[in-house]
């Protein structure tokens, strides 16, 4: 009996995702102003691999967040005043990332949003992040294919989670993120 292509494709998937989980990543998610070029990271939080908290805090924004963004994820300004700043906050982030394999559900959202938190406040984005994007990985594991993109089709994280039966809520909120993209790379890997 010969495997179909899905069945290699999501073959395929699942062993990139065992190399991953085996390297004892850890996982990232925000929560921002919006999604535009000037919006700025209001909530960041990594887990370890094994699923505890390494940073999760909110980060005071230098403009107010948006009636519309907080309809998102309800986090308001009022939330945000006593929070600590990027540039306080950043060390901190860093010093979790760094050295470590970072898997994130969209990176380039995310990592835009860092760069564009780091330029609100002048600070030059420099960093290589060893980070991977298991949106990417999700929607060749998936093999739902989009004709328009001629491209597997991008699942969001909260189907994502559906379509793999993950009972984490997704509550558009930075920590309940992270567990659901850690259970999302564990349930695609078969550990």
């Amino acid at each position: 009996m010969t495997n179909t292509p899905a069945q290699t494709t999501q073959q395929r998937a699942a062993e990139i995702a065992r190399s991953i989980v085996q390297k004892n990543p850890v996982y990232l998610d925000t929560e921002t102003t919006g999604l535009n070029s000037t919006d700025e990271i209001i909530e960041i939080s990594i887990i370890d691999s094994d699923g505890t908290p390494l940073v999760e805090t909110l980060v005071k924004p230098s403009r107010p967040i948006p009636a519309e963004a907080t309809a998102i994820h309800g986090i308001t300004n009022e939330e945000v005043a006593s929070a600590r700043s990027w540039p306080v906050v950043w060390p901190q982030v860093r010093g979790a990332l760094f050295g470590r394999m970072v898997v994130i559900y969209n990176s380039d959202f995310d990592l835009r949003l860092m760069a564009q938190s780091h330029a609100r406040y002048n600070l030059p984005w420099k960093e290589r992040l060893n980070t991977f994007d298991l949106l990417k990985l999700y929607a060749e594991y998936r093999g739902e294919w989009d004709s328009r993109r001629r491209a597997y089709k991008y699942q969001s994280l909260a189907a994502a989670g559906r379509q793999c039966n993950i009972s984490l809520p997704n509550a558009h909120r930075s920590t309940a993120d992270t567990l659901i993209t850690r259970a999302l790379l564990h349930y695609m890997s078969g550990l």
